[in-house]
């Protein structure tokens, strides 16, 4: 079993059509090309998650890829389906929303997507919003009196908070206000590229006591400030996954890929090539169940603890 924490491929085939049903040179996610790389399931992106219309044009392209028998997805909802969806051969998608912009304050709009399966949410996507503030803007404020609000409600549903894209003050407002597992669903680790990001030690820190993980982004700019996308080898990759490990231990690292959102490097240039990278690791020294704790068992404890 594989669970990638973050793919965009639901914003990428707008952008870039293709059929989702045949092994495809466009893009790096396709059902055949996520067969053979082993994903059982991944977090399917709605981006950008801005305001109403966006979102909803999102859900309607994720529901389309769902419906469409030919593309062998399984929407996963609970736990329980995932061991379901691995044995019917398909692949499961859990709907998930790159920004909250789009939300209401009152939070009806929230209720009703988790009704339709959301089960997890970054608060921003780098920019700022009426809830929270994103790496990428100047502005200096955390999470609004609204955005504390905005966690406690998605922990009451069982939605994931996914704190990837936040400026530091969000960041250390979610951790204050969170009563549950968090994730930083596509991050690497600043220590080991100093690009925004990348979370420091002390975030990777909280992340960890709060018993979250974090999904190690395949960007090539996430993972090497000198290196570029031919010469970023899977010592580079390593080099993230064993500062964690090292850190805070097996139990809060796993992989948000980010396929189909960014420039990834040649060794894992497309979805099917997560076997190779799992090769890697195991001739790294890691146990068959310290890899398959990177590989699913990490985001399973998570959604143990906060699906409903």
């Amino acid at each position: 079993m594989l669970i990638d924490g973050h793919i965009d491929v639901v914003f990428s085939m707008k952008l870039k059509p293709r059929n989702f049903a045949q092994r495809s040179g466009i893009g790096h996610v396709d059902f055949p090309r996520m067969k053979e790389g082993g994903v059982t399931a991944a977090f399917f992106a709605v981006f950008p998650a801005s305001n109403d219309f966006v979102i909803a044009e999102g859900v309607n392209s994720f529901f389309n890829l769902i419906e469409n028998k030919e593309n062998n997805l399984s929407q996963i909802k609970r736990v329980e389906d995932f061991v379901q969806t691995e044995k019917s051969g398909k692949i499961g998608a859990i709907l998930h929303f790159e920004g909250s912009g789009g939300l209401d304050s009152e939070f009806i709009n929230l209720r009703n997507y988790y009704r339709l399966g959301l089960r997890s949410m970054g608060l921003s996507w780098s920019n700022y919003n009426k809830f929270a503030t994103g790496v990428g803007t100047i502005e200096e404020r955390g999470l609004t009196a609204e955005g504390r609000e905005l966690v406690k409600e998605m922990e009451k549903l069982g939605i994931v908070v996914d704190v990837s894209h936040l400026n530091e003050k969000s960041f250390w407002d979610v951790i204050e206000v969170a009563s549950k597992p968090i994730i930083a669903s596509h991050s690497n680790a600043y220590a080991v590229c100093k690009h925004p990001r990348n979370l420091t030690d002390e975030q990777i820190k909280a992340i960890a006591e709060l018993k979250g993980t974090i999904g190690i982004n395949f960007s090539v700019n996430f993972l090497s400030e000198k290196k570029d996308a031919n010469s970023i080898q899977f010592e580079d990759i390593y080099a993230h996954i064993e500062h964690i490990v090292n850190l805070v231990g097996i139990d809060h690292v796993s992989f948000g890929s980010d396929y189909d959102g960014t420039d990834v490097p040649m060794i894992l240039k497309d979805i099917s090539y997560y076997p190779k990278l799992l090769e890697f690791l195991e001739k790294k020294g890691f146990s068959r169940d310290d890899i398959e704790k990177i590989a699913y068992k990490n985001f399973l404890r998570v959604f143990k603890n906060v699906w409903k």
